[in-house]
């Protein structure tokens, strides 16, 4: 009973209280082993917020993994996180590293941006019931590897979570085009349109479905310039 209620109230033992006690002081380990897990998270969230300021990246996504860590369940945090690795440290990589070498500029850029893709893989494990992670999955998908394929699937996965923003439906549409892959989106795009129903909902913006599926249909006839 005494091991049950110790397990209970620190919430970590063995090798993740060590790796937790080694990155962090002495004072949020205590907090974090002690019960604290929420102010002590939130603590490592302005830890990295200062290390991002300064620039220091590795310092930012030790700080985010371990608030991470202590509170997988803040999808916030994910987001967060993700955000600092595959967006700001990358763009720093890429553009303000002082690197000569573009290819290792590159390369250090895309490792940023899997690290952050990682880190929202492992929060939409964490908080599978919102939408929020896996629509900016997607996004990441879309914006910093180009794979829109994914992204369609990602932002597929976010709607079925039924607490996505009333545009994101649209977006698997958009993306599936954006793949080249018209004849999937034209589809998509009037097996949505059917669903709105007469008369649609207005907040699900039927009129720029109607225009999509116009603009495919008169590409897909050879009417237009199909997009690049």
């Amino acid at each position: 009973m005494t091991q049950a209620q110790r397990k209970a109230t620190y919430g970590f033992q063995g090798p993740t209280a060590v790796a937790i006690r080694e990155k962090v002081g002495q004072g949020l380990a205590l907090a974090a082993l002690g019960g604290f897990r929420g102010l002590a998270a939130n603590a490592l969230m302005l830890q990295a917020h200062s290390a991002w300021e300064q620039q220091q990246w590795v310092r930012v996504r030790s700080s985010l993994e371990l608030a991470t860590l202590l509170q997988p369940r803040v999808a916030v945090f994910w987001d967060t996180a993700s955000w600092h690795l595959a967006w700001n440290a990358a763009v720093a990589a890429e553009r303000y590293s002082g690197e000569s070498n573009e290819t290792r500029r590159r390369i250090e850029a895309r490792r940023w941006v899997e690290a952050g893709r990682d880190l929202l893989e492992r929060g939409t494990k964490a908080v599978p019931e919102r939408a929020l992670l896996f629509q900016r999955l997607g996004d990441l998908y879309w914006q910093r590897l180009g794979d829109y394929q994914a992204a369609a699937e990602c932002y597929r996965e976010a709607i079925a979570k039924g607490d996505a923003p009333p545009y994101l439906e649209r977006f698997v549409g958009y993306a599936l085009d954006k793949a080249g892959d018209q004849k999937a989106a034209l589809a998509y795009f009037r097996n949505l349109r059917a669903q709105m129903g007469s008369p649609p909902d207005p907040g699900r913006r039927p009129e720029v479905v109607d225009r999509e599926i116009l603009r495919l249909e008169k590409e897909l006839s050879g009417g237009g310039y199909p997009k690049k």
